[in-house]
């Protein structure tokens, strides 16, 4: 009963701690840096991915976008992260990075951030399994 059993989420376990992003939440933050336990990590949103459950034809189905979270340090420097209008931009260095975690330009080109084990799931089906869910609400 915490969100409609449809809504897609972002979520992460680790080692016991459980972090569910509401997809509507994260499409409008669209960077979302936590802390899960011992975990630091930073959620990403881009738009673009129709959703193959709206419509007979999934290129008509509504733009649900897509999600990845990553670990936000190269060679264990911390980088924070903000929203550009192509992608993700760290504000230490200036790098213009993908939702797939690569830079494609700046002094880290070329550098992958390390994914953290998440799924995009409905909430529902989430929730059955970790009902403790913490769900990030957004920023206040």
């Amino acid at each position: 009963a915490r969100l409609q059993a449809m809504e897609r989420v972002p979520a992460v376990d680790n080692d016991g701690f459980a972090l569910a992003i509401p997809f509507s939440v994260i499409a409008e933050e669209r960077v979302i840096p936590f802390t899960l336990g011992d975990l630091e990590a930073v959620a990403f949103h881009k738009g673009g991915a129709a959703s193959a459950l709206d419509n007979f034809w999934i290129p008509d189905g509504r733009d649900v976008g897509s999600t990845n979270v990553f670990i936000p340090s190269i060679d264990g420097q911390p980088l924070t992260f903000a929203a550009t209008y192509s992608g993700f931009m760290d504000i230490e260095t200036g790098s213009t990075w993908t939702i797939l975690g690569r830079a494609v330009s700046g002094p880290l080109e070329g550098t992958h951030l390390a994914q953290v084990p998440h799924g995009n799931h409905f909430w529902f089906a989430w929730a059955a399994f970790k009902p403790d869910t913490v769900i990030y609400t957004g920023q206040p």
